[in-house]
């Protein structure tokens, strides 16, 4: 027999070739059914950058790109997208401005729709028909085109079928996602999601290499293991408290949280929060008016999420902080739909929650307006409107004015800035961003191997 013969046909054949492996990660909750309409949560929210497409992106430095849309106009109130011919769900049907129209309105006229969504949305207008959708909208178009990225589109009828850059099976309780055709072109062959609800897990997991990325435990002196190296970036992700019984558990809160949370608290990853809005998207450090007062005896029981070991230390640091001035602090983990649910009702006293930030300055009236999706305690005041129509532009003299009308009574407080942290085999190559490395444009479909 011909060994170097047979050897040679074997290879033009592929049967020796190797395929590129699959990305292994972890999801530390379930993000439940996949829901562009309905579906809340960090994980629900990466499962949908995976498989969905949003008119528009944000790249890692938060710019807006095209995505959906390859091509837009601005003229007055009204945004006019021009959709892509190539653009295709996961079962081959072409998207269309029959689409866009129907996850739009969708999402506005459900009560069960996604809060952060519904926010976005409330008072656009959307009208086209073929490749053409235009919206309307109040809000300047610097605004609305950044806040639409995170609007993946859905299918007309479908809410579970996106037209992203990978498709999804779950199998056997994994999430299996699978590279498609796709306008990102992406160039790994795929993604498995394994549910390990428990951080130290995840490190052992990294340490024997069974997990290609993944984020380590906040503690000193952990050792990146050779096969895998570290990204570190800053994130617009705060740990916050909303309050829904005035400002008082909030004044005191902040003056607890540099005492008994110092910088290095979680190895640098955590940081205590300075002043009420973030100082990335341009706001100097305000402290809230007023004093806290005598709070002897009070009690707050406040939610949270279960399953975020750093969140429920910071708590428990805060709830210890609390007796020395005889007050009751009593964290309560809830699953994370039922939290959400209790949040939507207003069903809380005390909420605490991840609270991110796009990047732009308008994201923190998600804290004031009405409507906004993380306005969770109803906060309002008549003052808003007039002060909104001043904000043309990053830089405006009314943000100011913006952050000293919030400080006379806010109804959330940041508590820790988030650095972000993951460890990534040294054989992939990520573009780690402002929005972490799922949630910016082209997030894992620019992902490559390196031989």
């Amino acid at each position: 027999m011909n060994f170097r013969a047979l050897f040679a046909f074997a290879l033009c054949l592929g049967l020796f070739s190797q395929t590129a492996p699959i990305v292994e990660e972890s999801f530390l909750r379930d993000p439940g059914p996949l829901d562009f309409l309905k579906g809340e949560g960090h994980e629900q929210a990466i499962l949908q950058s995976l498989t969905g497409d949003s008119l528009v992106g944000l790249d890692t430095n938060g710019k807006v790109v095209p995505r959906l849309a390859h091509r837009w106009e601005i003229s007055g109130d009204a945004v006019v997208f021009h959709l892509r011919e190539d653009a295709r769900f996961t079962r081959g049907a072409a998207v269309t401005a029959e689409d866009v129209i129907w996850t739009i309105q969708a999402i506005q006229r459900m009560d069960s729709a996604s809060h952060t969504k519904r926010a976005i949305l409330h008072g656009v207008r959307v009208t086209g028909q073929g490749r053409r959708v235009e919206l309307r909208s109040n809000r300047p178009a610097a605004r609305l085109l950044m806040e639409l990225a995170r609007v993946p589109i859905a299918r007309q009828g479908h809410p579970d079928e996106g037209s992203g850059p990978f498709s999804l099976a779950i199998e056997k309780g994994e999430w299996r996602l699978k590279a498609r055709e796709h306008f990102l072109k992406p160039s790994i062959g795929g993604l498995r999601f394994r549910l390990i609800g428990d951080e130290q897990a995840v490190f052992q997991n990294l340490q024997k290499g069974w997990l290609t990325l993944g984020v380590p435990p906040m503690r000193k002196g952990l050792q990146v293991p050779a096969t895998h190296r570290e990204y570190r970036n800053g994130l617009l992700a705060q740990i916050t408290v909303w309050s829904r019984v005035g400002t008082a558990p909030l004044k005191a809160l902040e003056r607890w949280r540099s005492e008994v949370l110092p910088a290095d608290f979680f190895n640098g990853r955590l940081k205590p929060s300075l002043g009420l809005l973030p100082e990335a998207l341009g706001f100097a450090p305000r402290a809230m008016d007023g004093e806290a007062g005598n709070l002897q005896g009070q009690r707050w029981d406040l939610l949270y999420p279960s399953g975020d070991g750093q969140m429920e230390k910071v708590l428990l640091a805060l709830r210890e902080r609390a007796k020395r001035e005889g007050v009751i602090l009593e964290p309560r983990p809830l699953e994370t739909a039922l939290f959400f649910e209790r949040i939507r009702k207003g069903d809380f006293s005390l909420a605490c929650a991840i609270n991110v930030f796009d990047p732009h300055p308008w994201s923190v009236l998600d804290l004031m307006e009405p409507e906004g999706g993380a306005n969770l305690a109803h906060w309002q005041d008549p003052r808003l409107a007039k002060l909104v129509s001043r904000l043309t532009k990053p830089g405006d003299p009314a943000w100011n004015d913006l952050q000293n009308l919030w400080a006379e009574r806010p109804t959330s407080l940041p508590l820790m800035d988030y650095v972000g942290c993951v460890w990534v085999d040294r054989r992939l190559k990520v573009q780690p961003g402002v929005l972490g490395i799922y949630l910016s444009t082209p997030g894992a479909a620019g992902w490559t191997w390196q031989p």
